[in-house]
């Protein structure tokens, strides 16, 4: 059995001294502790009345929280769905409502906005962090409250994952993934990354990504230790001043913390991987990390949240060898390029077409969304990623484009349509593309481009962004708006976005 409960179990009584989970301020959970702490919680839960089969939600920042919490969860039955908190209300209350959760967990910067969804106050239990709050039970009240864990199912095929990611239409799909699921992808992944229980990883991407459990996994099933901070660069130049020996990172990681300056007066020689995801980084950048991380194998993979989300891994000798391709499949993955017209017909090397993935940690469908589930998932288990790729002889993949249309900014994805159908709601726009162009820090920056309506000459682009981050995260607000008397259009009259992008890719370099 492949539960999060065993895999405690066993970490406490293997590795039960050691180090698993250290924070920013250097508060340290040990493996014994980690176990005895997320049966408390779960114990808590179940006291507190939620039962087996039910939901949850976590909307905080980066903190050990979120870890036990997860644990936690698994260990009572519960799904958890950690939620983006740079999200708009309106926003937020849209999954919340989807998910019905019977636990929520928040912030206690987040509890006011909670307090006004009907479905939060419908939960049996809301759990406050970092303060009081009126309707809302402390997180140490539950941590030593009255419950028992006897009877609780422990099945590693109950699902206990709903992360949220976007789809081209801009709809939130709730990813959903077994305890057997993520532990097989945690100690693959770890197989293809290298990562060894000797590792102190450090993570400080958003623990609401999918990478939130999946990274501190890859460390916690075999003894090692996970160091989790909210990005700064004086925090991640604490943490690798303190011992870190592998970093998880998005490109704008890496450039702040170079720019910061923080690395001067560290010593960074036992910095063993940099792993950079998001997207395909420069050149410039591996150079970069090289220069401030001499002893670092560069480190890069490509997946999704519906993929596992590790896929496709790259490390060392091959990351130099192999330059510019995403790496070899992550063991226990089977991967296949088809035909995106016709996915029966498998292309040979060298050819363009659309990844296909199956493998035990793939998602096994959108939370509630059995229409979504069947475009994307075969019956016989294989994803369509939608992303173009060719694979060369050596069986090494090169990622050709992305379908989707998506940005990557910042690590964030953004769907232009969602952002556009905003635009579209003002009444001095007539007509709206939003695409990504290259951005020196944060890969992409989103640009709006705008065709006013005949009455509104005077609207300026700031109104318009103003008008979108008042409705959506400021990541998906567009960073420049760029006014047009009229498009490049298609055959068919629609915009014609590869125009676009060609046009407008160098026109707001920095």
């Amino acid at each position: 059995m492949l539960t999060h409960r065993q895999m405690l179990d066993r970490g406490a009584v293997s590795y039960g001294p050691r180090t698993a989970l250290v924070d920013a301020s250097g508060r340290r959970i040990t493996y014994t502790d980690l176990d005895r702490m997320t049966d408390a919680l779960a114990a808590g839960l179940l006291g507190a009345g939620a039962r087996p089969g039910e939901t949850s939600v976590w909307l905080s920042g980066n903190c050990l929280e979120y870890l036990i919490a997860y644990f936690a969860t698994a260990k009572a039955g519960l799904a958890f769905s950690p939620l983006n908190y740079w999200l708009r209300p309106a926003e937020l209350e849209g999954l919340v409502d989807l998910v019905a959760p019977s636990v929520v967990f928040a912030g206690r910067e987040w509890t006011d906005v909670l307090d006004a969804m009907p479905a939060v106050g419908a939960a049996r239990s809301r759990v406050v962090l970092g303060g009081a709050a009126t309707g809302w039970t402390g997180w140490d009240e539950v941590l030593t409250g009255p419950g028992s864990l006897d009877g609780v199912p422990d099945d590693e095929n109950a699902l206990h994952e709903i992360v949220f990611t976007s789809g081209t239409t801009g709809a939130s799909k709730g990813v959903m993934r077994s305890q057997r699921g993520r532990i097989l992808d945690s100690v693959f992944s770890a197989l293809a990354f290298e990562v060894r229980r000797s590792e102190n990883l450090v993570f400080c991407g958003p623990q609401f990504h999918i990478g939130g459990a999946s990274v501190p996994n890859q460390v916690l099933v075999q003894g090692g230790t996970a160091t989790i901070v909210a990005f700064e660069p004086e925090v991640v130049g604490a943490a690798i001043a303190g011992g870190a020996s592998y970093m998880i990172g998005v490109p704008a990681h890496y450039h702040l913390l170079f720019d910061s300056g923080v690395l001067e007066k560290i010593d960074t020689t036992r910095m063993r991987g940099c792993y950079v995801g998001g997207s395909v980084a420069s050149k410039a950048l591996f150079g970069s990390i090289s220069d401030h991380f001499p002893a670092a194998d560069l480190v890069q993979g490509y997946g999704s949240t519906e993929s596992g989300p590790h896929t496709l891994a790259l490390r060392g000798q091959d990351f130099l060898d192999h330059y510019g391709t995403l790496g070899l499949p992550v063991p226990g993955t089977e991967v296949r390029v088809v035909d995106p017209a016709e996915a029966a017909r498998e292309l040979p090397a060298g050819e363009i077409g659309e990844l296909l993935v199956r493998s035990d940690s793939v998602m096994s469908g959108y939370f509630r969304r059995d229409d979504l589930t069947a475009a994307v998932l075969s019956a016989d288990g294989w994803l369509r990623t939608g992303d173009l790729v060719s694979r060369d002889e050596q069986g090494f993949f090169t990622l050709a484009g992305r379908a989707k249309e998506m940005i990557i900014s910042g690590g964030e994805n953004v769907y232009p349509k969602e952002v556009e159908d905003v635009l579209s709601e003002h009444p001095a726009v007539a007509e709206v593309a939003v695409i990504g162009i290259p951005d020196p820090v944060y890969e992409e920056r989103v640009l709006a481009l705008v065709r006013r309506s005949g009455d509104a000459t005077g609207t300026t682009g700031e109104e318009l962004r103003q008008f979108v981050r008042a409705r959506l995260a400021g990541f998906k607000t567009p960073k420049d708006v760029h006014f047009v008397d009229d498009f490049p259009r298609t055959g068919m009259g629609k915009i014609a976005k590869g125009e676009l992008a060609q046009q407008y890719g160098t026109v707001f370099d920095a």
